[in-house]
């Protein structure tokens, strides 16, 4: 039984132990901020998008509205 455990121990520690000194910190952190900026950017790209169309959407309607009343007061008498 112990010599499971000495030998489970010992690839524990070949397996993971001798990753974390190879990890370099400072890469890891620009990776990990570049990848929010793309996030952030795409997340700015589509609340563009959906206050463009919001947009339209309002000054199209009014047209319409505008356009509707219009022929309405025209159609009124002779």
């Amino acid at each position: 039984m112990y010599s499971n455990y000495k030998r489970l121990n010992l690839l524990v520690k070949i397996i993971f132990m001798s990753q974390i000194p190879e990890i370099d910190l400072g890469s890891s952190l620009l990776s990990i901020f570049i990848l929010i900026g793309f996030i952030g950017t795409a997340f700015v790209f589509v609340r563009i998008a959906i206050i463009g169309i919001n947009y339209i959407k309002i000054n199209y309607l009014q047209e319409k509205d505008e356009e509707e009343k219009k022929s309405t007061k025209n159609n009124k008498g002779f």
